[in-house]
């Protein structure tokens, strides 16, 4: 390869270290523009929903279906997809907006057919609300059955450590890695895991005191 050869790729590598810089720096841009509180499209999402009474409202189109019952519940329980799209709906939300769930059925069910539907759907949240909250207990009460195990293990090792010979202290290094796996799954279960769990609890609760009612969408044609 020549001298000039040489420059030439010199300067095209120059050339794409700089435009790959200024690429950077415009996806940086773009990211802390996201990140700010006025650009941001849950804010934005949440907006569109709340009304000035302050309620979130999802409406939920009924009129293209034959029934919002499952196929195989006899007519007792909604079709999941209709839970499915209220779940995306809300899913934004924050958990302390009021939500109105809204069914357009077009005028076509009977008042005992709405209060057939309106328990139905209050029942599933209901049911989703306490069915999360027993697991949240359940894992609460083993994080402290971790968290205690693993520190008896710990202190065992700890107090053997300085009474036994070194072949012993082989299997006591294994007690000490098994230790600390049961104090770091409780660290998961009070603080990482734990948080998403929470989220969930109140998402869920936020449905099941929700309000339900029928007819055409007022809102969010803004």
């Amino acid at each position: 390869m020549s001298k000039e050869e040489k420059k030439q790729r010199k300067a095209l590598l120059k050339e794409k270290k700089s435009e790959i810089k200024e690429q950077n720096i415009i996806f940086a841009s773009k990211v802390s523009k996201l990140m700010d509180r006025k650009y941001r499209y849950s804010i934005r999402y949440e907006e569109a929903l709340v009304e000035d009474d302050g309620k979130a409202y999802i409406n939920v189109d009924l009129t293209k279906v034959e029934t919002p019952f499952s196929p195989y519940s006899y007519n007792r329980r909604v079709d999941p997809e209709i839970y499915a799209y209220i779940d995306s709906a809300a899913f934004y939300l924050r958990a302390s907006v009021p939500v109105v769930i809204n069914f357009d059925d077009g005028g076509r069910y009977s008042d005992e057919l709405k209060e057939k539907i309106k328990r139905a759907v209050i029942r599933h949240y209901a049911l989703e609300f306490e069915d999360r909250m027993h697991e949240h207990k359940r894992r609460i009460i083993f994080g402290f059955f971790a968290l205690f195990i693993g520190l008896i293990f710990l202190a065992t090792t700890v107090t053997l450590n300085f009474l036994l010979d070194d072949t012993i202290r082989v299997f006591l290094e294994l007690i000490t890695i098994l230790s600390w796996v049961f104090i770091w799954q409780s660290v998961d279960i009070f603080f990482f895991a734990g948080h998403e769990r929470r989220i969930d609890i109140y998402n869920s609760a936020q449905l099941a005191v929700a309000e339900v009612k029928f007819g055409a969408p007022e809102h969010n044609k803004k």
